[in-house]
């Protein structure tokens, strides 16, 4: 969990590991190590690390996973060739944000994930995310307006084996404005 937490903050930082050891002052060496989830880091080098990609460590009140986390889960489906995989994580998050209320679900999704290796998966995660924020009367986080969150072509969202055809008029307006087609009713938690 940690090591997801600083790898996301310095990715949507856009710093190398480099970048980041030469700014906080941790070896890169024991940045790698603790990146790849074979060093433990003290809650202090955390925080440090933390500090100089913009990010604080903050505690919230729930055991569901942030958008950056699940994020994470969807681009390792991505790299293993796994589209079904990837979707079932999408719709996991749907229900984490879905199942939190207020600030709590605004927590969820205020860090900004680091790419998942695909674009139309960046751009449904960003949809999602707003989504269920303004049900909730918050505004989009930042991360969620970026250009790179939108597509130029339509996507159906999709487990990889089949495409069932969405009629935009039951697409949220989240959803649409990032070309992401994926019908309200597959939203709708069970």
């Amino acid at each position: 969990m940690t090591v997801d937490l600083i790898r996301d903050a310095r990715r949507s930082s856009r710093l190398s590991q480099k970048d980041l050891s030469k700014r906080s002052g941790v070896a890169a060496s024991s940045l790698s190590l603790i990146e790849n989830g074979k060093r433990s880091p003290t809650i202090e080098t955390a925080e440090k690390l933390l500090k100089f990609t913009g990010h604080t460590l903050i505690s919230i009140p729930t055991l569901r996973e942030t958008a950056a986390a699940i994020a994470n889960r969807i681009g390792e489906a991505v790299t293993a060739g796994r589209p079904d995989l990837a979707l079932r994580h999408f719709i996991q998050l749907n229900d984490n944000l879905v199942a939190e209320k207020n600030e709590v679900r605004y927590t969820l999704g205020i860090a900004e994930p680091a790419p998942t290796g695909q674009k139309h998966w960046d751009a449904a995660i960003a949809g999602v995310v707003a989504y269920r924020l303004r049900e909730e009367g918050f505004p989009a986080p930042s991360w969620t307006l970026k250009p790179g969150r939108r597509l130029r072509k339509r996507w159906t969202v999709n487990s990889g084996r089949y495409v069932v055809p969405v009629d935009p008029q039951n697409v949220p307006a989240e959803f649409l404005e990032r070309g992401v087609l994926v019908d309200a009713l597959t939203l709708a938690s069970i």
